[in-house]
Order: structure tokens, then sequence, then C-alpha cells
């Protein structure tokens, strides 16, 4: 038998001669309960004396010595009764085993069996299972390090059967009076990490009764296929009582009998059976089978289809619930406000009230996937957060020496812990964010106003403007240019002498396309002008367009496309690799015919930069208002992502959609939003994709409505994920 504690790196290895060797293939016994040994009650003689009779290994499910697990309770109590199975035992605490001195009577008496004092988790194989023994006492939640560890066992375990035993059950049929009504929050992150590997049992004590559920998720709702099922055996022999409020996908309860569970675990399935203490009747026995890691749900595809917004209640911070009706997994991964962030890179810090992704054109995921940053802000500490771009834990502050002005993700996994970013005046940086060094530096020919939108896809290029200037810096000059730190920028080309809008030339933003052939312009009120970039000089010019479209601004001929709102610019795998600007529909167009007929116009339109073609991607029949539009999901190419405006009876209301880029309408549908952005920009979604476009990361109030003159709202990140 393997033990795998909670010592890094390590194997526990003890009593092995007093274990049988059990093959991968043979079956494995299992027994024992939880709420022990009471010298108050005769109920631990009985059960011991069953055990008496079973071969195999012997669990404890907590509170092992009553009623302080002090070192009399376990000398006078446990250690005639159950006490003389010692060498087979693989305990787990409880919180009576806690009362005195944090366990360590506990940590004494079953020594290396109960795990790395203090800790008490650890894990080791029967046959062909995987055995999780974790302590539910000490801090478990989902950023705890008990949490991690769980993760981190799991991830290397090619175990396809899994059970895990702790003492506080999640779910448990009740008195009227027991806290949680029969749901104990604490142990969520448990299930969650369990859920997500496949485990097939969970076994608890704690309530004083014997009660089978059928196989749910972590969030209570049955699941046949790749549910967990919950046992709770708290009839180890302290006291036993009948509940009176019945949890829901409970199917068995009993409270008036003593005993022992015995599993018997084959390769792919399970038995049970509750054996009474003698003079006793009540049984229960049945069979299931390991189900394995459940299958990724896939996003809804039907285009056509109002989908209800049923209420959801706000989910605790990292605990992942599935809400219809898409099913898909949602984690919150913002602390509540006013909470500690503790980094596991070193330091500390405070959850603000507004703290979420910068905004839907900024890709949150570094090119690697490793980090996520947030911002932090209305009484955050630090103001930037950087946290695990899997688990969402928070790992590390920005680093002292770093100005974090403006900044984005460098896109090239060859610089993926590095940060492309504008000061306040005139400094242009690359930033290595977990070495606190600074790569690459320039300083530049004019002051600009922070960055516009992205670099090239390749990281090359940035276009940076004053709000009435623009030019071209090449990052990363190629053969047969002289390498980095030769510095190459572009001559600054007025954008306001020549734009000949009726409502003036005020630029909002200017950015480099993907490709780096262009340079878009910005003017407010969202008129797009496109610009060829000269390879071999830098040089802006307006790109002439063939065609200027009705209610639209700006002449085609001085480089003006349709308008379009909240846009983002990406390539076009549909079209040559085209470079693209999508948006919401902005001219006024929407369910008119143009382009000689053939484009009806929807509400996420596709414009063409080379020649300013349009495409639409949406239907505008009974379809919502678009809000924002991200096409950072660089890994997965021809699909935009779009959030709608509340819409009660319409397509895609307060939706997150991804749109395929082939204009065949195809969609992919994530979440509802569930924010109220009146008055509120920092309120509205700008949600995000992944760079491989299966996560979604947006903002919040989770319904919450802001107050004409009061504070936002606390505004969070939530992550969406389709994996």
């Amino acid at each position: 038998m393997r033990l795998r504690s909670a010592v890094p790196g390590g194997a526990l290895v003890y009593a092995m001669l007093s274990m049988l060797h059990q093959s991968a293939s043979a079956p494995a016994v299992l027994v024992g309960a939880g709420d022990i040994a009471d010298c108050m009650s005769p109920g631990s003689q009985a059960t011991a004396a069953l055990l008496d009779s079973i071969p195999g290994t012997v669990i404890t499910i907590g509170d092992n010595a009553y009623p302080n697990g002090s070192a009399t309770d376990f000398a006078r109590c446990f250690n005639p009764t159950w006490g003389r199975h010692k060498a087979r035992i693989r305990p787990t605490p409880g919180d009576h085993d806690y009362v005195t001195a944090r366990g360590a009577e506990y940590f004494r008496y079953f020594g290396p069996a109960a795990g790395e004092a203090g800790k008490g988790y650890y894990s080791y194989e029967q046959g062909a299972w995987h055995i999780v023994a974790l302590n539910s006492v000490i801090p478990n939640g989902a950023t705890s390090a008990q949490a991690a560890w769980l993760s981190d066992d799991l991830a290397h375990t090619n175990k396809r059967c899994i059970l895990a035993y702790f003492h506080h059950p999640l779910f448990f049929s009740s008195n009227a009076t027991a806290p949680g009504a029969g749901v104990n929050e604490y142990e969520r992150a448990f299930w969650d990490i369990l859920y997500r590997a496949g485990a097939t049992l969970v076994l608890n004590g704690d309530q004083h009764q014997y009660e089978r559920f059928a196989p749910q998720m972590p969030d209570g709702r049955p699941d046949p296929v790749n549910g967990i099922r919950e046992i709770i055996v708290g009839t180890g022999g302290a006291s036993v009582g009948a509940p009176t409020v019945t949890r829901k996908n409970s199917e068995v309860r009993n409270g008036d009998t003593f005993g022992v569970i015995k599993l018997t675990l084959q390769p792919d399935h399970y038995a049970w059976q509750f054996i009474p203490v003698a003079g006793r009747s009540f049984r229960d026995s049945g069979s299931g089978t390991c189900h394995g890691k459940p299958a990724a749900r896939a996003p809804l595809s039907d285009p056509d289809a109002v989908l209800p917004e049923p209420p959801v209640r706000k989910p605790a911070y990292l605990t992942p619930i599935f809400p219809d009706p898409f099913g898909l997994k949602v984690t919150r991964i913002s602390g509540d406000s006013g909470t500690p962030i503790r980094f596991s890179a070193g330091g500390r810090g405070g959850w603000g009230a507004d703290s979420r992704q910068h905004y839907s054109n900024d890709q949150p995921w570094s090119a690697d996937g490793a980090l996520l940053a947030i911002q932090n802000g209305r009484g955050g500490s630090p103001s930037y957060v950087y946290l695990d771009g899997e688990t969402y834990r928070p790992v590390r502050a920005p680093c002292a020496n770093y100005d974090s002005y403006d900044d984005r993700w460098h896109p090239s996994r060859s610089h993926a812990r590095e940060r492309i970013s504008v000061d306040r005046t005139d400094k242009l940086s690359w930033f290595d964010v977990t070495t606190c060094r600074e790569t690459r530096s320039w300083v530049l020919p004019m002051p600009v106003r922070g960055i516009g939108e992205n670099p090239s896809d390749d990281g090359r290029f940035m276009a940076l403007s004053d709000e009435r200037q623009a030019f071209v810096v090449d990052m990363d000059p190629q053969p047969p240019l002289a390498p980095y730190p030769s510095k190459r920028f572009g001559p600054p080309r007025d954008l306001t002498n020549d734009c000949e809008l009726p409502d003036g030339c005020n630029v909002n933003w200017v950015s480099i396309s993907p490709s780096g052939k262009y340079a878009v312009v910005n003017y407010h009120g969202d008129h797009l002008r496109v610009y060829d970039v000269n390879p071999a000089t830098l040089v802006l010019t307006p790109r002439p367009m063939p065609t200027t479209y009705p209610k639209c601004s700006g002449k085609a001929n001085n480089g003006f496309i349709y308008d379009l709102g909240h846009q983002d610019l990406t390539l076009n795998p549909f079209d040559q690799n085209e470079d693209v600007i999508i948006g919401q529909e902005h001219c006024g167009n929407k369910a008119q015919r143009l382009a000689g007929g053939r484009v009806l116009v929807g509400g996420v339109m596709m414009v063409r930069l080379r020649d300013g073609a349009i495409t639409a991607l949406t239907n505008p029949t009974n379809e919502a208002y678009p809000y924002h539009i991200s096409t950072r999901n660089y890994d997965r190419p021809g699909w935009v992502y779009v959030s709608y405006w509340p819409a009660s009876g319409r397509r895609f209301s307060d939706e997150i959609v991804a749109v395929k880029m082939d204009g065949t309408g195809a969609v992919e549908r994530f979440a509802h939003t569930r924010t109220e952005t009146a008055d509120c920009y920092r309120c509205e979604s700008h949600a995000v994709p992944s760079r491989d476009g299966k996560r979604i990361v947006w903002a919040s109030t989770w319904g919450v409505k802001p107050r004409k003159g009061a504070p936002p709202p606390v505004i969070q990140a939530y992550v969406v994920d389709a994996r």
C-alpha cells in the first residue's frame, strides 16, 4: 500500500508488516464509521466487535474520542475498543478531536498513520482505487493549502475510481434548526475539486445518523452520470439521532442504529453494506460504478431560442456554480470587498469593491495562460492583482519598480510573462512581472496617452497617439533591419487636419492591425478610419475605400469605413487571414439590406480593412442589442465574443455569446452576465475570452442595481468555463 501524505514531495510509509499487498485488479475492503468512542456510551464496544470479524482497512471518519480528543479520551474510550485495530486504521479527525491542543493528542495517538501533524490529510491506494483522507476541521476553502494539495494529488493519480472521506458532510438531512439547513458550504471546495476529478464516493460523519444520497453535483443538482454519491456514517458509537427534515436527493436515512459501513472496491465498481450492531435490524446495501472525469458540457448552440434568466444566488468566492439554462461552470474569482489577499509568491493585500478585468479588448491571461491580471480598485490593495490562470488563486502583486499605468500582456509565448507598457510620459517598455525586470524600453519621440488597443498579433508593432498625432513603433525589428536595441519609429501623422467629420476630429484611440499592415483610428462617435502602414518607413497614409455606406460618417476615399461601436480587431481565417474589425452596428442600418441587397445588417458587423467590405455576423430578427465585442481568442481563430444588453423576450438577452465569423450565424452561448449597468461604466460586463476561447471572464454586480447619487455596487470578476 502506498501513502501520499501532505509532506511535499514525499511518501509516508508505515506499518507495512501489518498490511497485505493488494494488486490493482484485486478487490479491496474498507470498513469504518465516524463519531466513535464515548466512555458514556457502549456503542463503540458494539461497533468494534463488528470490526473483529471484517477484514480490510479500517477508516475513521472523525470525532474519534469524546468529548475532547484528550490523551485520556483516547486511552480510556478509543483504545480499548477500536484501538485494538489500530495497526490497520487510516484515520481522519473531527471537531471533537481538535478540542484539545489543536488535535495534538489525535496526531500523537495515530502517529504517521494520521498524515503530517497539524495537517492530517493524505492519500493512498486500495487495489484499483485512489483513496483520499481529508481534514474538514482546519481551513479547507478554495484558497487553502489543503485544497491546493487535493487538486495536485488528484492531478497525479491515474486511477479511474476515487473515494474521499472527511468528517463534515456537504449535504445532510437534519432537524429544522441545524446550521445551513442541510448544506454545509464549508466543504464545498472539497466537492468542487473531487467532482472535477471524477470522484465516485464521499464518506462523512458529524451527523449522528446513517444517510445515503443519490449521486449529485457540488451545487446539489442530481447527476446520475457523473455525480458523487455521499454516504454519512456517523454511527460509530457515540450516539445516534433521527433527522426531522429531509434533504433533497436523500435516498435512505436511519437515526437509531449503531453500525459500520463495509465497502468492497472492485476495478470500475463498488458495493456498500451498512452492517448494524448486534440486536439491530436496519441494513442498507447496493452497488455502483466508477465514472471517471465528467465530460465537458458544450455551450448551447441554438441561435433562435429565447433563454430564460432564472434568479441565481451570487456564488461564494472561488466556489463554482452551474447555473441554468447553460449548465456551464461559473466561478467568482474576486474576493469579498475588505477581505485579505495572501499571495502565494509572498506578501499580502486586500480586495476592493471594484475588482475585475480591464476591458473586452484587453486579454487578461498571459500568453502561456499561467497568470490572469485583474484590476483591484475602490479600496483594494494592490491596485493590480495577478491570479493563477487555472485556479484563480492570488499569486503576486505588481513589482515595486513597475508603473502599470497602461499595459497589455505581450501576445507571444516567447515573452509570456512580460507586459507591454506605456507610462504617464514618453516611455514604452516591456517588463517581466515575475522577475521584476525591464526587458526592453524606448524613449518615445513625443508623449502619448496610453495604449489605444493592442500590439500586432506577433507583438512586434504598436501604434501610439497623443490624441492628435499618431506614429508606429517597431518594437522587434527583424533582419535585414538592425535588431533591438536599435530604435525604429515612424514619423508622426496628424489625424485631425483632414478627417472632414462634421462633428470634429476628436480622436478616441489608435491601433495597429493584427498583421501590422494597417492602423485604425477611432474618432469620437465611433467613426473609423484606416491608414496604410508603409513597411519600410512606417509612414501612415489614409487608405482609400471603394464604398460609403448609407448613414455612415466620413468619406470612403479618405479611409473611412462602416461605423462600429465597442470594436475589436482580428484576422479572418475564412478570408485568407484578412485584417478585420468587428463591433456593434453603429450606422443605424440594422435590419436593412446593403451592398446591393447581399447583406442583411445585424447587430454584430464585420468590416474588412483592405476595402471596407461588410459582413453581418448576426441576424437582426428579435436580436437583443450587442454590448461589447472581444476577439482576444488568439488561439481559436474564427470566432468573436459578444456580450449583450438585457432585453426581455429577445434572443441573447444579457448573454455572453460566441459568434462564428464565417457569416453563417453559428453561435455558442455561455452565460448570463447578471450585471446592472445604469450610469455605471465599470459595472459593464466587458466579457473577454481566454486565448483558447473555452473560458470567458466578465464583470458583474450580480443583479445589484446602481443607485443614482450612491457609490457603485460591488463589482467583481467571474469566469465561465466550457472545457
